[in-house]
């Protein structure tokens, strides 16, 4: 089975918070040296919709994306932002 690759490229959309989630997830991915398509398959998703979720894509339902983070063996958590912050988003 091929190594998973590190690409780079645009990203999916301009935000910054799903750009940084989606990164993460793709990192763990290719840590644990796991193709795209074995993740989506185990996740339910398909391949397309993980890529664009590792790109940082913006309309991808929320179930999909927590169904990829638990195939990674992650689960959400919410922190409290800085205040400054919050006018960002």
């Amino acid at each position: 089975m091929p190594a998973p690759r590190a690409k780079g490229g645009k990203p999916a959309s301009d935000n910054p918070v799903l750009q940084a989630l989606g990164a993460q997830l793709a990192q763990r991915r290719r840590d644990a040296g796991r193709l795209q398509q074995e993740v989506a398959d185990t996740a339910g998703v398909s391949r397309s919709t993980l890529h664009t979720i590792e790109r940082g894509g913006e309309g991808v339902r929320w179930e999909k994306v927590l169904a990829v983070a638990k195939t990674l063996g992650l689960s959400p958590q919410f922190v409290e932002s800085a205040p400054d912050s919050l006018a960002d988003g």
